[in-house]
This record gives structure tokens, C-alpha cells and sequence, in this order.
């Protein structure tokens, strides 16, 4: 069986595989489909900050972070009420920050396509 990868992406293949069975050949067809962390799969999430139950409409300033491991690395930076963005499968911290009044949540995509993140800035 011979399985070729072409510059770390695995693609979708076929192999066949032959059974030698009491003298009779017998072939079978295998499709395998391999993704790379590049083709891996992302997540839509809305990011947003609420004041009395309604958007910001103001500038925030966020920080959001990915979880692995117990080690938090930042992903990305901005500065507005709301944001929408793909993500990675994975584990999240976003902190927002408005007139001195700071939030956090944490989130967890592994296992979901969409999610909304709400903050309630007051």
C-alpha cells in the first residue's frame, strides 16, 4: 500500500487493497479522506458587547485568546462593539474592555459550527 503526500496535505485518496484467500484473489476499494490543519474545518463565531441589552455601538477594545494546554495565546486584537469571526476548533477566552469596566468569557468551539459570544458591558 502506497500513500503519497504531497507537500504536508494529505488528499482525498483510493487504495486497493488485495486479499489472497485460499487461492482467489479478492480486491477491495478504500476511500480515506485526511485534512490538514489548514483544511481543518472552522467555526463561525459572533463576538459582541452589549450595553443595557442592546449593542455597545461604541468602541471596545478586545483581546481574544486561544486556550491550549492551560497556556492562553493571543489570536487577535480589535477595537469595536462587535466582531465576526472564523475560528479553529479549540477552546477561547475573549476580554473586552469599555470605560474602564473589564469582562471575560470563555468558549468552547470543538464541537459547534456557530456561537455567539455575548458580553454585558454594565
Amino acid at each position: 500500500m502506497l500513500v503519497k503526500k504531497l507537500r504536508n496535505v494529505w488528499a482525498s485518496l483510493s487504495v486497493i487493497a488485495v486479499c489472497l484467500f485460499a487461492n482467489q484473489a479478492q480486491a477491495a476499494v478504500i476511500n480515506a479522506v485526511f485534512f490538514s490543519a489548514a483544511q481543518m474545518p472552522l467555526s463561525k463565531v459572533l463576538l459582541m458587547a452589549t450595553l443595557n441589552n442592546g449593542p455597545a455601538m461604541r468602541p471596545v477594545q478586545w483581546q481574544l485568546y486561544r486556550v491550549k494546554n492551560g497556556r492562553s495565546t493571543l489570536v487577535q486584537s480589535f477595537k469595536r462593539h462587535s466582531a465576526s469571526l472564523e475560528l479553529e476548533p479549540g477552546v477561547y477566552r475573549a476580554e473586552a474592555e469599555l470605560d474602564n469596566v473589564s469582562r471575560s468569557r470563555v468558549f468552547d468551539i470543538s464541537t459547534v459550527s456557530n456561537s455567539n459570544v455575548i458580553v454585558a458591558m454594565d
